[in-house]
This record gives structure tokens, sequence and C-alpha cells, in this order.
């Protein structure tokens, strides 16, 4: 039942056809519009849904009603959501949109595009809201393929553009530093010379899997080239660089692409001042010309 229908007396219908008419157009616009539509209460139980809401969190509709949308939220998704929440109620926003999952009762996950409003009684009250959804699931899988080096996983050039933005405007909001690192690996055109392409992409997958292994979990990873990889550190502060940077060359050095003939490294690193008007580009090629000072003293110590 739409959460309008009990606020239009039976005999109201009935006497006026105007307002049975109305009542008829929300009900159909509820229940068979294209997108998923939920009414629901300050408290977070959901008031009504309708039968594409339920479709594409893939939950029938008496679950959804049972429970609130915190149960079927993802974890990771779930403060940001309500903290949206939170500014609808204080009169911050009177709308907000964003990308969230959720989590399907066969335990799969759907991206959705949600958009919700808040609808206030007489007394201007938070009376329930209404959410709207849209499954973005393909779309945010050929976003993600799109962005992603095939070979390693790791975010390609474009996706690495697209990271190194929001962490600097993640770093201009929070005041922090990050730190910037540019890796170049050495005489890898000898891998592939010499052992053949397959073994230098065993190695350069090998190397992602260190990469990975050796940065905390929001920090990012990119392959920008056949041999080339961007780090980005909001973890790292400044003073554990040096440390970093030694633990990463060591892990790397791990890897045998052949016996006797460890994985070794170029390293260039910056450090990114929340307040650096420098565009992208220019802090990219300054941590890339650091690398080329460090290959050429590696070079000369060999």
């Amino acid at each position: 039942m739409g959460m309008f229908q009990s606020a239009i007396p039976a005999s109201s219908s009935h006497s006026h056809p105007a307002a049975a008419a109305a009542h008829d157009r929300f009900e159909a616009s509820f229940h068979h519009a294209p997108v998923g539509i939920a009414h629901v209460a300050p408290d977070g139980s959901f008031i009504d849904v309708n039968a594409r809401f339920a479709a594409i969190t893939g939950h029938s509709r008496e679950a959804l009603l049972a429970d609130g949308f915190q149960h079927i939220t993802h974890p990771d998704d779930l403060e940001s959501d309500l903290a949206q929440v939170m500014r609808l109620l204080s009169g911050a926003a009177s709308t907000y949109r964003i990308e969230k999952r959720y989590i399907r009762a066969d335990g799969g996950i759907v991206w959705v595009a949600l958009t919700v409003a808040l609808i206030r009684d007489a007394l201007d009250e938070p009376a329930y809201f209404i959410s709207m959804i849209e499954d973005i699931t393909e779309i945010r899988r050929a976003r993600h393929e799109a962005t992603r080096d095939p070979l390693t996983g790791l975010l390609n050039r474009r996706g690495f553009e697209e990271r190194f933005e929001r962490t600097r405007a993640q770093a201009r909001g929070s005041g922090t530093p990050f730190t910037l690192v540019y890796l170049d690996l050495d005489s890898f055109k000898h891998i592939n010379d010499l052992l053949g392409h397959a073994q230098g992409d065993t190695c350069l997958v090998e190397v992602a899997r260190a990469l990975n292994a050796a940065t905390a979990p929001g920090d990012r990873i990119a392959r920008i080239g056949g041999d080339e990889f961007v780090l980005l550190l909001p973890s790292t502060a400044p003073a554990d660089l040096s440390a970093f940077l030694h633990r990463l060359r060591a892990m790397l050095s791990e890897i045998k692409v052949a016996p006797d003939w460890p994985v070794r490294c170029s390293l260039g690193a910056v450090t990114v001042e929340s307040s650096d008007p420098r565009p992208s580009a220019s802090l990219l090629q300054l941590a890339d010309a650091e690398m080329f000072v460090d290959k050429r003293n590696n070079r000369a110590a060999r």
C-alpha cells in the first residue's frame, strides 16, 4: 500500500472523483515506475517500496518492510549515507544523490544511484524520505574496466589521473600532505629481449602484487607505462617515506625473473602539500625527474 493511500479516506475517494483519480495516478506512478521508489521513515525503516525497488535490491517487499535501509546497505557505504541523511534532517540540504552498494539476499552486490528527498509534515517535522534508485552496476563495471590495466589490475593512466585529482581534493579538505612516488623497473627491456614477453608480463604481475602488499588500504597504485608505476600514498607521513622506499626496494628484489636475477627499480618521490598550486602534471614530471636521478645513481653504483 502506498503511503498516501491511507491519507485519502475511502469515503472521500468515492465522493470526490477528482481526488480518487489523483489517488489512482499516484498509486500507478509509485508501483509501476521504471525506477525503484521507497518511502522511508526517519528511523530508517521502510514504509513502502515498489516492485522495481525490490527487484533491484534483490529482497522481497516483505523482507524490506521488516528491516531498514541500514540492513541492506554495504557496510563501507553506510557511514557516508547516514551523514547525508543527517544533513536532510538538520535542514542543511533538501535532497542528496550518491552512488552506493546494496547487499542482495543472495549475497551479491548491486550498485545504485540513490536520490533522496525529505518530506516534512504541517509542523515542519520530518515525516518520511522519498528514495529513488537506479541500477548502475553495469555502468560501474564499465567505468572500472576503463580505468584499469588489464594485465595487472592496477589503475591505468586514466584511472591514475582521476584518482590523483581526488587525492589532491581530499588533501586540500584535510590540510594534510601526501606522497607521490614514481617507480621504474631497471633493465626491464632485457627481460623481454632475453626471456620473452610472457616472462616480462609475469614479472609485471609479480611487481603489482608486491606493490599491493607494501601499501596501505587507502593508497593507490597505477601502471602508467610498460614498466612504469606511480603510487599515491596519503597514508605515509613524510617522516616515514625513507623507510617505506627502502622496504619497497627490498620486497621487489625478492622477485626473481630468473635465477640470480632480482628485480631492481629506480624511485622518485615528491611530498605534495595540501596548498601546492602546481598542476598535477607538473608534480608527476617532478617525481619522474627524481626517479631518473635515482636511476643514474643506481647505474653508477653497479
